[in-house]
């Protein structure tokens, strides 16, 4: 499983769920403006290379999701259920949620960790 994989997935969450996602936050503007709650972003916070005999061959990907929602209530529960069976039924992750007092909504954040992908040039790994 890649990073690249796993946003696939919830891209195509979004969209039947009718969630709006992007990456690291909405640019809110007068012509665009910031999407009603709830809505998602996600965010690519570090990599790691790893490898042997020399040559870093392998990258450890770790990937946020976060999940805004209007309270901590039944939708909510419902969208992070889903977002969980469709988007993380097979990888690891931690889960946490939190109010956030200042956009009166709420945070379910998803961090997943150990994401491996070969880097151009790794034949083997």
């Amino acid at each position: 499983m890649t990073a690249e994989e796993l946003i696939q997935r919830a891209k195509d969450f979004s969209e039947k769920n009718n969630v709006p996602i992007t990456k690291n936050q909405f640019e809110g503007t007068v012509d665009d403006p910031v999407p009603p709650l709830p809505y998602m972003v996600y965010l690519t916070p570090h990599e790691t290379g790893r490898g042997a005999d020399g040559l870093n061959n392998l990258k450890a990907q770790e990937i946020d999701f976060e999940l805004y929602t209007m309270a901590d209530d039944e939708e909510r529960e419902r969208l992070a259920a889903a977002f969980e069976m469709e988007v993380l039924p097979d990888v690891e992750y931690d889960a946490y949620l939190a109010p956030v007092a200042d956009e009166d909504c709420y945070q379910t954040a998803y961090e997943v960790r150990g994401l491996l992908k070969k880097t151009k040039g790794a034949k083997k790994a």
